[in-house]
């Protein structure tokens, strides 16, 4: 990834939306390493510090606002995922959580809200593991929409049913 510079918009790992406030050396630390300083857009009071040159963390920009509408439109073709064991599942839906991959957090997203709806019919609920993580994917999902769209998170659900009612299209899950 190029260098960011102030002002850019990037997702991190799985904390979500972020803006680079600087771009510097950290005088705190006494060394001559460049770090970004990244703050959540969603959330007031917190700054991270990432290594520039640090290979091994998540960080992309955060998509168009024409990547976005062109993901949404794509939403109802995009399959839910889904492993019945229990353990599997919470390790592919982990890795999936910290892929990045917005096409990943969709049908983990859709997969679990299958099996919600599986498990309701037979009077059980999801396990609280898969609903931090549905929470998670959502909330990574949402973030970076709303970024992209120019809109708040909680305001994502209602503009992607909008959009796709506009289409003829709706989601299943």
């Amino acid at each position: 990834m190029k260098l960011l510079k102030q002002g850019d918009r990037v997702l991190y790992e799985t904390v979500g939306v972020c803006q680079v406030k600087n771009v510097s050396t950290l005088d705190f630390l006494k060394q001559d390493r460049l770090y970004y300083s990244i703050c959540p857009v969603f959330q007031k009071d917190t700054v991270i510090y990432v290594p520039v040159d640090n290979e091994k963390v998540k960080m992309r920009p955060v998509m168009s606002k024409e990547e976005a509408e062109e993901f949404i439109s794509e939403l109802p073709q995009i399959e839910g995922i889904q492993a019945e064991n229990d353990k599997e599942r919470f390790q592919m839906y982990k890795q999936m959580l910290f892929s990045g991959d917005r096409r990943e957090w969709a049908a983990m997203i859709k997969g679990l809200r299958t099996l919600q709806k599986k498990r309701m019919e037979k009077g059980a609920r999801l396990a609280v593991r898969d609903q931090e993580g549905m929470r998670t994917a959502q909330k990574l999902l949402h973030e970076e929409l709303a970024a992209a769209l120019e809109i708040l998170p909680e305001q994502v659900p209602a503009y992607i049913q909008e959009k796709l009612y506009a289409l003829g299209e709706s989601l299943q899950n």
